[in-house]
């Protein structure tokens, strides 16, 4: 929530495909991000009564060691461990493990790409943000001037592995008869490492959402990197409203194309009469802020803001 409001009104590139798109703020990024979270959590509470049951049916499901009273003594063990109790208390039983295994590499999936949207935006020729590097920090052995994504690289890390886990998972269900050491182990194997991997993980995730340095003045340049062309959008819906959609694309599209290859995005456009007869220089010149075109980005960041901190509420009571 502090990360979005942060950073609500830093514009930036949008990119999509690799390239930039339309503007927009780091703000909006952040913005998702919350947006993934606030699922996670909802995943999370919804799975809790169907992964978390105690389970106590003896050798082989039969309850037969408790004679009738089977059920009722496993769930005065259930209640005691404020746990649900398993209908049929068998130890094949292990879809309901693999959906937490699943939920839980989801969760993983988020963090691995908050982790790379830092990893990336932290390379020289982004320069967007940085992770917070605390003095006496030694990125290279042999390279003084090197600043590393250690936490986000370690995020992305655990979260291969978390998924590698997935796979494993689903072949433990399939467990022979009504148990198997087989499958129990390789349950056993992607609980731990699924667990022990995702705490890392959110534990790097919050020193970095608490202390990731923004540079809005690198976002910034970055968007004049195209010379306006970043700002095609806008120019070509204005035309739009006097010539069509697809004529005012043609001619956007035709300026640009040629602006790509030799630079001069505003001249080219003021120099094409298909253009010029509607939009002024002037004009032109307004629509290539792109400070101007970011659209929702501060309100879209400001509502998720709000929620991240009414969802932390619950999680804290």
């Amino acid at each position: 929530a502090d990360l979005a409001e942060r950073s609500k009104d830093m514009a930036l590139p949008g990119r999509t495909h690799g390239q930039h798109a339309v503007p927009a703020t780091y703000g909006l990024k952040v913005a998702i991000w919350i947006d993934e979270f606030a699922r996670h959590v909802e995943r999370m509470r919804q799975c809790e009564p169907r992964v978390f049951q105690a389970l106590l049916g003896g050798a082989a499901g039969t309850v037969a060691s408790f004679g009738d009273q089977g059920l009722a003594v496993q769930a005065a063990m259930a209640a005691h461990l404020e746990m649900g109790a398993m209908a049929v208390p068998a130890r094949s039983i292990m879809d309901h493990l693999a959906e937490h295994i699943m939920v839980l590499a989801l969760l993983a999936a988020s963090c691995g790409k908050f982790a790379n949207e830092i990893y990336t935006g932290m390379k020289q020729e982004f320069g967007e943000v940085e992770e917070p590097i605390s003095p006496g920090t030694v990125g290279s052995s042999t390279m003084p001037q090197k600043r590393n994504p250690h936490l986000s690289q370690d995020i992305m890390a655990y979260g291969a592995q978390i998924r590698a886990m997935v796979p494993l998972a689903l072949e433990a269900v399939m467990t022979e008869h009504e148990a198997n050491r087989q499958t129990s182990l390789m349950m056993r194997q992607a609980q731990n490492q699924v667990c022990i991997l995702l705490g890392d993980s959110l534990e790097r995730v919050r020193i970095l959402a608490e202390g990731l340095v923004l540079k809005p003045e690198r976002m910034r340049a970055n968007l004049d990197l195209s010379g306006g062309l970043i700002m095609a959008e806008p120019i070509m819906l204005a035309l739009g409203e006097y010539v069509g959609r697809q004529d005012a694309h043609d001619s956007v599209y035709d300026a640009a194309q040629r602006a790509a290859e030799t630079g001069g995005f505003a001249d080219l456009l003021a120099a094409d009469g298909r253009i010029s007869e509607y939009l002024s220089p002037d004009q032109i010149a307004a629509m290539l802020d792109p400070t101007q075109y970011t659209g929702l980005c501060r309100q879209l960041a400001e509502e998720q803001a709000t929620r991240a901190r009414e969802i932390a509420a619950t999680l804290q009571d």
